[in-house]
């Protein structure tokens, strides 16, 4: 049992070694995406690239792509929409992660249509409070923090053992 148990770690460990990760994002305003998109990378050992760097050429080479945005109006950013509407179909495996006033699952939705619609599978969500508001209204005032971006670090942990 225990040279099973050797196995299987083993092969996590290898698979995280060579796995060649990409996260997409876009953040403005108050970064808090950026925060996450920082977390994400450092735990996967990836390459981070703004959306507006990013040529749908640029993702062949990649096993798994993260794309991610803050949420305005509703859906994520409209630089990721464009970027995705611009690719090819692909069979890559990706996730999808933003930040939010109010993180709701229906916010996901037209990005995950659209990923799905060009062949991608997607392989998890993560959503994350962030701060937002204007002068007085602000709600979820520092976020994303320090437990929000520990979380964000567990999400792709798991996404590597998938």
């Amino acid at each position: 049992m225990g040279w099973t148990r050797f196995n299987y770690l083993y092969e996590i460990y290898r698979r995280v070694e060579t796995m060649n990760v990409l996260i997409i994002y876009k953040s403005y305003h108050r970064m808090n995406t950026e925060k996450v998109a920082k977390a994400i990378t450092e735990t996967m050992n990836a390459t981070l690239r703004k959306v507006e760097d990013v040529k749908p050429e640029d993702l062949s080479g990649y096993d798994l792509i993260g794309f991610g945005s803050g949420i305005y109006g509703g859906k994520h950013h409209q630089a990721l929409f464009t970027l995705v509407e611009n690719l090819p179909q692909m069979e890559k495996n990706v996730f999808i992660f933003s930040t939010s006033g109010s993180p709701m699952e229906k916010y996901d939705q037209a990005l995950n249509e659209k990923l799905i619609g060009k062949g991608c599978r997607i392989l998890g969500v993560f959503r994350c409070p962030g701060e937002a508001g204007w002068w007085i209204a602000v709600k979820n005032k520092g976020h994303p923090d320090d437990q929000d971006l520990e979380n964000a670090r567990v999400f792709a942990k798991g996404l590597m053992s998938t």
